[in-house]
């Protein structure tokens, strides 16, 4: 793997690549060492390593970063790389730059938070300040993929580090230095070995990076929904709210048990801020349902009314009406999906070809009934629920689904009954249980929320719309709790849950990790049509027992073993020899001459020991899945 690096400073980071790579710890080598700081330390220790190296300013006063970033183009064209290490390096890339085929997906980056916490300069100061104020308990490095999105790119890997309460600084910035070196070697081997510049760890494929969560698809027809603490308002990130993604899908799974009666959903289960779903195809259409005018951003009615419109979304409204006020019947307002919601009339919705007229006619019915049973379910809680948006998806049989959430703090508005007649008439606020709190302050402190640079929220307040999360909780009738945590890496469950949920599965052993590139393909292949497996590396030869007990482990289900061995397979033949269930083959080889030399050890098994030898990663998964009759 080549590697070109991108420092700003001492370079400590790049000296750990460097030394990763001399102890054969690393498999790799660096072509490219350059910087935008001509008194960076990390050119002196390219140079003494006789690494290549350049240094290239940027005249911000005079230059665009565009140009800039073109003459980084220019330079790179000259080097042969796999990936670019962003190790302390001070300068944002532009989205010209990392979407140019050159670096397109082969940017990296090592940044001192985990993913979803702290963006930008100075995460070790403000994560310290952070946990002084009670607001967070640990903090974390992570490597990820660079994207436009400051900080935000597609994850390769991160690891916790904690906080304690003799910290002082200096203690806390040691250990976080500690370790990023560490997981810089350990991501780079990551990308080295597993080739996994387009899956996540696990073989996760994001899908889609939100607002306020990540979507990856996990094979099985179904997809995993990690709720982010990120607060979302007027189309950007404004916050971090503690807890907050483990409080919606707490939310999320009261009310979509409570509603299945009225549509059939596409949860699965859920952990902490994991939820598993069945894949859809979504509809591109927020159905937002309102049963009172209020709201105060672009796309809120309020905000349309008191500008002088009186047709929202098709719908006339009368004069007269003030904010807060329940209108006569609930309505549909729908809004399209993207990076910024835009109001649409049912009649553009059709005519746009989003939904068809019997799927819209549908989707509305339902949204109006979930409405007003969340409605008369909040009435119960002493609650109003003020508006809501809904999201909707066809499964793989064509079914329309409620999807997305329902009825959280964050897709819905609530407030509070009992005070709501009482301040509506002396023109007061309502008593808001919702993320207004933080909301309102952006707005009040900033001209313009949508494309100002945005002041920092205080820790007030971002509690205050915690406790009160927590508040509308316990209100819905859920086991009581003072606190939610957030589970920042959900492979485990993701893992425990597919392990658990099949009956029938494949049981894949490799004889060496080398063959893991080969191991990736027929797992995939056996993705696409729909089959678990679960992958052990033991060698026949030097971990016999190792193999026996994998074989005994897994003995008593509907399994299909697949062996993956090559030269001398006795892999696949003790295999056979101690398991009355079906046994494949599938050697990798590097070539047709590797092949003719090393087939005979995968075919020429003694008698009854049954093995069926498949060359063909898509053939194993095609033969497994008739055996189960899928």
């Amino acid at each position: 793997m080549n590697l070109v690096v991108f420092a700003s400073g001492q370079g400590t980071n790049f000296q750990a690549i460097l030394n990763a790579i001399d102890s054969d710890i690393l498999d790799a080598s660096i072509s490219l060492v350059l910087s935008n700081n001509k008194d960076a330390n990390v050119l002196n220790r390219a140079r003494a390593n006789d690494i290549q190296t350049t240094y290239l300013e940027w005249d911000k006063h005079n230059e665009e970063r565009s140009d800039y970033d073109n003459k980084l183009l220019k330079i790179l064209k000259h080097h042969k790389f796999d990936y670019i290490v962003c190790a302390g390096w001070m300068h944002i890339l532009s989205d010209e730059f990392l979407q140019n085929p050159l670096v397109r997906n082969k940017v990296i980056n090592l940044h001192p938070a985990l993913y979803g916490g702290f963006i930008g300069t100075n995460c070790i100061e403000r994560a310290y300040e952070a946990f002084q104020n009670n607001y967070i308990t640990y903090s974390g490095v992570m490597v990820h993929y660079v994207s436009s999105e400051l900080d935000r790119g597609e994850l390769i890997m991160q690891v916790k580090v904690n906080m304690y309460l003799t910290d002082t600084l200096y203690d806390f910035e040691k250990r976080m230095h500690k370790a990023e070196k560490g997981l810089l070697v350990s991501a780079l081997n990551r990308l080295s070995y597993d080739k996994l510049n387009t899956f996540l760890p696990n073989n996760k494929k994001l899908i889609k990076r939100g607002k306020v969560r990540d979507c990856y698809d996990i094979g099985y027809n179904m997809i995993a929904f990690v709720h982010s603490d990120r607060q979302s308002a007027f189309d950007r990130d404004i916050c971090q709210i503690p807890g907050k993604g483990h409080i919606l899908t707490a939310m999320n799974d009261f009310w979509m048990n409570k509603a299945s009666h009225i549509i059939d959903n596409h949860l699965v289960c859920s952990q902490n801020n994991v939820v598993i779903a069945k894949r859809c195809e979504m509809l591109p259409v927020e159905v937002v349902v309102r049963g009172y005018i209020t709201g105060s951003t672009q796309t809120s009615l309020w905000t349309h009314y008191k500008n002088g419109s009186r047709n929202y979304c098709g719908i006339e409204f009368p004069d007269g009406l003030v904010k807060n006020q329940r209108l006569k019947t609930n309505v549909i307002t729908p809004t399209t999906k993207g990076i910024v919601d835009e109001p649409i009339t049912s009649n553009d919705i059709v005519q746009r070809g989003l939904m068809t007229q019997s799927q819209m006619d549908y989707v509305f019915e339902k949204a109006l009934d979930l409405f007003r049973f969340g409605q008369l379910e909040a009435e119960k809680m002493g609650l109003i629920l003020v508006d809501t948006k809904y999201e909707f998806g066809l499964d793989k049989s064509g079914n329309i689904l409620l999807a997305d959430e329902l009825h959280t703090c964050d897709s819905s508005r609530y407030w509070m009954r009992d005070t709501y007649e009482e301040r509506f008439s002396q023109g007061l606020e309502p008593e808001k249980m919702d993320k207004d709190v933080v909301r309102d302050y952006i707005k009040k402190n900033c001209d313009d929320p949508y494309k100002s640079i945005l002041p920092t929220v205080p820790v007030e307040h971002i509690n205050r719309v915690k406790d009160s999360y927590i508040k509308l909780y316990n209100m819905f009738g859920g086991n009581p709790v003072t606190s939610f945590y957030s589970l920042k890496d959900p492979d485990n469950f993701i893992s425990e849950y597919l392990s658990n949920d099949y009956d029938e599965f494949v049981v894949l052993i490799a004889g060496s990790t080398s063959d893991k590139e080969w191991v990736c393909k027929i797992q995939e292949s056996l993705k696409r049509e729909g089959i678990y497996c679960k992958i052990h590396y033991s060698s026949a030869h030097k971990q016999t027992m190792s193999v026996l007990n994998i074989i005994r482990e897994n003995e008593p289900k509907k399994v299909v073993f697949v062996t993956v061995a090559g030269r001398s397979n006795a892999l696949s033949g003790v295999v056979a020899a101690n398991t009355h269930r079906p046994v494949i083959a599938c050697p990798p080889f590097k070539d047709k001459m590797d092949m003719m030399v090393n087939i005979n050890s995968s075919i020429q098994c003694p008698s009854k020991v049954p093995v069926m030898t498949i060359l063909e990663p898509g053939n194993v998964a095609l033969s497994v899945s008739r055996m189960f009759n899928l």
